[in-house]
């Protein structure tokens, strides 16, 4: 008895299409209302902006003893490198200028990041903070690490970012005289490509260390992390150099853990358990930098970044247990209290504070 296929359960690409002849309209109206109806990782730049200008000014300030002879007139053994380089105004505004130039112009870098970092007029500040601290930088790009050319790159995409609406004194300022946030569409669409860049930027510095580094018999025969680690010109703490390097297995597994996550860390961000993951991965790999190979600055700049990735409500958990600590410490008559409900999460909706990139 010859038997009849079933048209409706073919599992043929007409039929697929059939079934499906709305997911293009539906998934174009789901973009749309992601990009235009609310500002996306608003908790997680906060967080960022705070972190790299802290950074930032800790960089500056520990670096005006001697920003004269790197940056300023005494840096002009550099000129022949500052003109292959190729650098246009206004960033190459200090390849000529004077003492007294240098000097105000390194006193307003430091100005504009310690107002950059309490959110101050975020709008205005921010492109004038890239300027001045990228032409700082442009004047002795060769002792520059890779936290200064990331975080140059970030700047120019939080330009266009909301880096104010929480924890910043823009909204501080705004709560107290009663003022309501206004949203324009295209300034909530530019934040949100912002945030997305941001996001980008991250997973091509990731996922582009990672495929170079496995690409070396070093890192294939896990073995590439004891040079660093043992190297002088990074150990900070001999001691933990020599404990690390002393055990090939931990060798071993600290280079492929690294190879593996930053390869990884693009396709982890689509789950949130597996986001978790990378996240804890990465930045116990970036406080492994900053202590064990004494790289701060630049583990510091790629974990603010990091951060844009962590919910708004993970960060509203971390404050309302820091308001705990804090109101512990210094009011110890009130420690019987009930503690408050941090202000951020009786405000925001709950849609906003659980979104995440």
């Amino acid at each position: 008895m010859e038997m009849k296929l079933d048209q409706k359960n073919d599992p043929s690409i007409r039929s697929w299409i059939s079934r499906n002849k709305s997911l293009p309209a539906d998934s174009f109206a789901w973009v749309y209302r992601w990009f235009v109806n609310e500002r996306h990782g608003a908790y997680g730049l906060a967080v960022m902006r705070m972190a790299s200008g802290l950074f930032i000014l800790g960089w500056l300030l520990i670096n005006a003893p001697i920003a004269v002879k790197i940056w300023g007139p005494g840096s002009e053994y550099l000129e022949p490198y500052r003109a292959v380089l190729g650098y246009n105004w206004p960033l190459d505004i200090l390849r000529d200028a004077g003492l007294g130039f240098f000097v105000s112009w390194y006193v307003v870098a430091i100005l504009l990041a310690v107002a950059f970092t309490i959110g101050w007029k975020t709008r205005i500040i921010t492109p004038l903070f890239f300027i001045f601290y990228t032409a700082i930088n442009a004047q002795n790009t060769p002792i520059s690490d890779g936290g200064n050319y990331f975080i140059r790159i970030m700047l120019i995409y939080l330009i266009f970012a909301d880096l104010s609406k929480h924890w910043s004194l823009d909204a501080w300022l705004k709560k107290r005289k009663g003022k309501a946030n206004r949203e324009f569409e295209i300034v909530t669409v530019l934040h949100n490509i912002a945030l997305c860049l941001v996001v980008a930027q991250l997973c091509i510095v990731y996922l582009e260390a990672g495929l170079y580094k496995v690409q070396g018999n070093l890192w294939q025969n896990g073995t590439a992390m004891y040079y660093p680690i043992s190297s002088e010109a990074y150990g900070v703490f001999p001691w933990m150099s020599e404990l690390l390097s002393s055990n090939s297995w931990i060798v071993a597994l600290i280079t492929y853990v690294t190879v593996i996550a930053q390869i990884a860390f693009p396709f982890m961000l689509f789950h949130r358990i597996s986001r978790r993951i990378a996240l804890i991965t990465i930045l116990g790999m970036h406080i492994g930098i900053a202590v064990v190979m004494g790289l701060p600055f630049f583990s510091g700049i790629m974990a603010s970044a990091d951060a844009v990735l962590v919910s708004g409500a993970t960060w509203i958990t971390i404050q309302a247990w820091l308001a705990g600590c804090w109101r512990k410490v210094f009011r110890p008559r009130n420690r019987d209290a009930v503690i408050d409900e941090p202000e951020d999460l009786k405000t925001e909706s709950k849609d906003e504070i659980s979104a995440s990139v």
